[in-house]
């Protein structure tokens, strides 16, 4: 993403996520599943959500799910991510270097996942569908 660092780019209605070329360099699981990048940026998923692999294979990953369903995240420690969209109906994608896509869906009772930094930034995916956003956002 250009512009400065931490500001979200605005795309039509959805917002571009200031992940591009930015590695894991953690994971962390909990009764969620949270994603830390080099720039700062940290994405909590706290409901199930899809992994596409770069063989084409499809998961389902519950962060509350037992070990085998928690291993193909482990993947994802050291990935490069080349683009993330929030989009306006709260669904969230993630695009990695090797293929990898990592899809959350809205909650329909809770938040699905919020994403916080670098800096002030906080994007929270809303009950039912939908975003809140504070912190830094430019429009396109």
């Amino acid at each position: 993403m250009t512009g400065e660092a931490g500001a979200l780019a605005k795309t039509g209605g959805d917002w571009e996520l200031p992940v591009a070329d930015e590695p894991v360099t953690q994971l962390r699981i909990d009764y969620a599943i949270t994603l830390l990048f080099a720039n700062g940026l940290t994405l909590r998923i706290e409901q199930p959500f899809g992994l596409s692999t770069r063989s084409g294979e499809d998961h389902v990953v519950d962060p509350e799910g037992g070990v085998a369903q928690l291993l193909p995240v482990l993947g994802l420690r050291r990935a490069t991510a080349t683009k993330g969209t929030a989009f306006v109906d709260g669904h969230l994608d993630l695009w990695f270097a090797d293929g990898r896509r990592l899809t959350v869906p809205p909650g329909d009772k809770y938040e699905a996942w919020q994403v916080s930094g670098p800096g002030k930034l906080l994007i929270v995916s809303v009950p039912s569908g939908g975003l809140s956003i504070w912190g830094q956002a430019r429009a396109n």
